[in-house]
């Protein structure tokens, strides 16, 4: 099957965007087009962040920091002729506050990130779902390789669905997402510029 690319309005050098991707396609794309019409990735959960944590650990740094000035000043000043115990005593109080901060923020960022996980896999049908979507219009696009542009062929979605106009592939990625909300019945989705 061959489709006519809508700028050029021929058909010798369209090529389905998966087998344009092949490792065998002949010529072999470059890095910047092939990275442009790479196939939609699947769900993955995401960077977790939790402030909660990074402020604990903010915190830890700065009494830390201070807790450590505070030692060095006294002890030149005062600690000079204490015994060992007392010195002891006097860096593990000053390491307390910092360590027990430490101890919060890590708390925190586990329960934080367990929480971010378990959300993430209650979605994770919904997700796919819409990841499914996304790779099944992604194997319907095309591209010219004369023109190196992207396009969708009339009906190639739907038979109701209409042929794209010619597509940057800066925006094909864009455009994978766009189609696939309008063409599974999301009909009020923003339309994707060309």
């Amino acid at each position: 099957m061959s489709a006519t690319c809508p700028q050029c309005s021929a058909s010798d050098q369209s090529v389905a965007v998966p087998h344009a991707l092949a490792p065998t396609a002949e010529p072999p794309l470059d890095e910047p087009t092939r990275a442009l019409l790479a196939p939609p990735p699947p769900p993955q959960p995401g960077r977790h962040r939790s402030v909660v944590a990074i402020t604990f650990y903010s915190l830890s740094g700065v009494f830390a920091v201070f807790g450590l000035l505070s030692v060095t000043k006294s002890f030149r000043e005062d600690l000079e002729g204490a015994e060992t115990a007392e010195l002891i005593a006097y860096f593990v109080g000053t390491l307390i506050v910092p360590g027990f901060l430490l101890a919060v923020g890590l708390i925190a960022h586990v329960v934080s990130r367990r929480r971010h996980e378990r959300r993430f896999v209650e979605n994770y049908g919904l997700l796919h779902t819409h990841w499914q979507r996304h790779q099944h219009v992604w194997q319907a696009a095309w591209f010219c390789r004369r023109c190196r542009v992207a396009f969708f062929p009339d009906a190639v979605l739907r038979p109701d669905f209409p042929a794209s106009p010619p597509i940057r592939l800066e925006q094909f990625p864009l455009w994978v997402v766009t189609a696939a909300d309008r063409a599974h019945g999301f009909p009020n989705a923003p339309v994707a510029p060309s």
